[in-house]
């Protein structure tokens, strides 16, 4: 394992030079991407532990996103999803005729929930569309997607710092840190937050779950093919 950020960073650099190509194995490429992904994932809590040691006064950051087109609450339960597993919170927010996503976190987190999000949320309208059904079933199936793809992202970050833990970086204390300062945040800008249920009445949720199962996740926010789900732990 490198030591220092510069080794890191050169370590993840060849291996998305093998996963992009640079080995006509496809299980090497699989592998590659896979330990490259973590790599960038321990990096950013490493990152994390030395600004809430030196820098305390950094604050999370606040992304507000209109949110237009058709299956707005389901695109926005998604990307909800995806933000919860890099440990940001988003809410829906109502301004007049607009809806809008406003997510909270720190803002190495915020990005690549941000890059992960805008890659899973046009597969999983794509699969939706592919589907077809009654409104009721494409929601339902939308909800079945969104849920695999949440187990998926935290069976991986899970991974990830059980890796960490074992090689003595305290990244559990680092991200329960991060968490209590981004709910600071919410409830200082939203005190009042009300939570909402959907009941769900559609046939679509098995479809949806298999769908979330396949789906191309890449932390890195470059696209991985339909056989390398591994990647996320699928």
């Amino acid at each position: 394992m490198p030591k220092s950020d510069d080794e890191r960073l050169a370590l993840i650099r060849t291996l998305l030079a093998i996963a992009d190509g640079g080995s006509p194995h496809q299980p090497e490429r699989e592998l590659a991407r896979a330990r490259a992904e973590k790599l960038m994932l321990r990096h950013s809590l490493d990152e994390a532990a030395v600004r809430m040691t030196h820098e305390q006064a950094h604050e999370p950051v606040r992304v507000d996103t209109p949110m237009t087109g058709s299956w707005v609450l389901d695109r926005i339960s998604l990307r909800s999803a995806v933000y919860a597993a890099f440990g940001c919170q988003a809410l829906r927010v109502r301004r007049g005729t607009v809806t809008e996503l406003v997510a909270f976190g720190f803002a190495a987190d915020v990005s690549m929930a941000t890059v992960l999000a805008d890659s899973l949320e046009p597969q999983m309208l794509t699969e939706m569309a592919a589907h077809g059904g009654r409104p009721a079933d494409k929601r339902a199936f939308a909800a079945g997607f969104t849920m695999v793809v949440a187990r998926r992202l935290a069976a991986f970050y899970a991974e990830v710092l059980t890796e960490a833990e074992s090689e003595g970086t305290s990244s559990a204390l680092v991200v329960a840190e991060r968490g209590a300062r981004v709910g600071a945040a919410v409830a200082r800008e939203f005190p009042h937050v009300r939570q909402s249920t959907r009941r769900l009445t559609g046939r679509g949720w098995d479809a949806g779950a298999q769908a979330g199962s396949r789906a191309d996740i890449a932390v890195s926010g470059r696209k991985v093919g339909h056989g390398t789900n591994r990647a996320i732990g699928a």
